[in-house]
């Protein structure tokens, strides 16, 4: 409540009930908020190695075992990795709920960090739904969806954590920041297409990709509700496969400038801009050696734990400005 012969104005304090400590409540928010962006950090990496290990990237016989389906249980961590994705789902749920709990509280007078939060639960959920339909799905708008909603889930909590932060909060480059979110969403559903519709072998394992021909790109590869075709128990491409994969390999160029630019316009936040220009720049680099070795799930896991970090960096940088506590 401030005073000095001026209108009265309300802060968390004077809503808070007696005994309930504002600062208090938001330490254990950003707490609760840091584990369950952790737990999914470790589901969306477990998802991608279940993935891509079951598309062929750990089977011996490269390339014709690619898109076979008969690699299910050849990789020796799919176990493991698989209780280590069921662990982590289920525990982010009910860490998540406690975190909405603790966000509807009455000293947790947080309008933006309270959407935030309800946000990250709807995200879960639908997840959660969606991964029942993952194990017999045959349609790429499936593997798509679990990979677009684990990264937004990843990043949106690591959002809300940073508005939960002590520090004020300043939005330096916070537009930049968006553009380059938004056109790294739409880079990583092409990336995410190529694997659900097993197109990685549509071009050779090199930088560049003679075979594809812009003008295919309509022919089926980005029709992510048609099903998977299998002959003799292989996956095939689509048509305009190979143009899909040189089109997400040119737009990583787009992408890691932007990125680059993002961080110049938050450098005055030093931690964010090295957060994200490095995590871009890894993101490409694990790209181009996922390309160059093949086949190779660690690398292809990487490429993806870089990409989700740095969407998460661009996901706190596109932030407001938001004042510290009084």
């Amino acid at each position: 409540m401030t005073n000095g012969g001026g209108p009265a104005v309300m802060d968390d304090a004077d809503l808070a009930p007696p005994g309930d400590d504002p600062a208090a409540t938001r330490r254990l928010a950003r707490i609760l908020a840091l584990v369950v962006a952790g737990l999914v950090f470790g589901v969306v990496m477990t998802s991608a190695s279940l993935r891509h290990a079951t598309a062929g990237l750990a089977c011996g016989d490269w390339p014709a075992c690619y898109g076979g389906s008969s690699n299910a249980g050849t990789w020796g961590g799919e176990a493991f990795a698989r209780i280590v994705h069921r662990l982590a789902a289920s525990t982010s749920l009910f860490v998540l709920g406690a975190l909405l709990a603790v966000a509807l509280k009455p000293a947790a007078a947080w309008r933006n960090e309270r959407r935030l939060t309800w946000i990250a639960l709807a995200t879960a959920l639908a997840l959660a739904a969606l991964g029942l339909a993952t194990p017999d799905a045959r349609v790429p708008a499936v593997a798509i969806g679990n990979l677009a909603g684990g990264f937004a889930l990843f990043a949106t909590l690591a959002a809300l954590a940073a508005r939960l932060a002590p520090e004020p909060q300043r939005g330096e480059g916070a537009t930049l920041a968006r553009i380059a979110l938004a056109a790294f969403a739409l880079h990583a559903a092409i990336g995410a297409t190529i694997g659900a519709q097993y197109a990685v072998t549509s071009c050779p394992a090199a930088l560049a990709c003679p075979a594809a021909d812009p003008a295919t790109l309509g022919g089926g590869a980005l029709d992510v509700l048609r099903p998977v075709e299998r002959v003799d128990g292989r996956a095939v491409p689509p048509p305009g496969a190979a143009a899909l994969v040189a089109l997400h390999r040119h737009a990583s160029v787009a992408i890691l400038l932007l990125a680059f630019a993002a961080a110049f316009a938050a450098r005055r936040r030093r931690a964010l801009a090295l957060a994200i220009a490095s995590t871009a720049a890894l993101a490409a680099l694990l790209g181009i050696g996922a390309t160059l070795v093949q086949p190779s799930l660690a690398l292809t896991v990487a490429h993806n734990a870089a990409a989700a970090l740095l969407a998460a960096a661009l996901a706190v940088a596109s932030l407001r400005d938001r004042p510290g506590p009084a």
